[in-house]
């Protein structure tokens, strides 16, 4: 049986414009309000770069034909019945996600301190001590964190704190026509404090805001 690799989330009479918009490469399967955009696969995506790009390229496309929410890259299904399923059971919540992402875009700002406290080396005896600069560096990332969107929350209609190892990465869900506010904002927020540095990337599609904190995605 052929896999179905999954794109994304569009209001259902959207589907056509988007399936034109992705070089007609897609097909739908539509359940009340919403429909999923899929691609039916010999096989299931590698996970290589060159197919995130194209995947995140055609979802960039679907984008430019209105509120859309993407599914994660890799996301695949052997029965469109599940999917279809799945929207039955979860229409109103992503039909609500959809009229929240309309009309934005997504930015995600890196940011760091160059005198924040860093963790000691660990060594010999000195268990204690390392705990404790990881905690003083935790807690002054936390403080940075807020510090930052403090600065910009109220240009953004929602954030999200995503992983990262030695900076601080924001999400920001913001209007189409406040990319440059925002960009103004970080660059006064980074000016503020002597050691900070701050950059903005995108936009790109709302890959951060497709569900509400803590809910299930449509597939993993």
């Amino acid at each position: 049986m052929s896999p179905f690799l999954l794109y994304a989330l569009v209001p259902a009479d959207q589907a056509s414009a988007a399936m034109t918009a992705a070089s007609g490469v897609l097909s739908a399967v539509s359940e009340g309000s919403i429909a999923v955009l899929y691609e039916e696969r010999d096989d299931p995506p590698s996970g290589s770069r060159e197919q995130l790009v194209t995947f995140q390229k055609v979802v960039s496309d679907i984008c430019r034909t209105g509120p859309t929410l993407p599914v994660r890259f890799g996301s695949v299904v052997d029965d469109l019945t599940e999917v279809r399923d799945l929207v039955h059971e979860r229409e109103e919540q992503w039909r609500q996600r959809l009229d929240v992402v309309a009309g934005h875009v997504e930015l995600v700002i890196h940011a760091r301190d160059d005198t924040a406290p860093r963790p000691s080396p660990v060594g010999r005896g000195q268990g204690r001590e390392y705990l404790l600069s990881r905690a003083r560096a935790q807690h002054h990332a936390e403080r940075l964190y807020a510090d930052l969107v403090g600065a910009l929350g109220a240009h953004c209609r929602e954030t999200r704190r995503l992983t990262a190892s030695d900076e601080i990465r924001v999400a920001c869900l913001v209007p189409e026509a406040g990319l440059e506010t925002l960009s103004i904002l970080v660059k006064r927020w980074a000016e503020a404090h002597e050691g900070r540095h701050a950059t903005m990337t995108g936009p790109w599609p709302p890959f951060s805001f497709t569900q509400e904190d803590g809910a299930d995605e449509l597939a993993t």
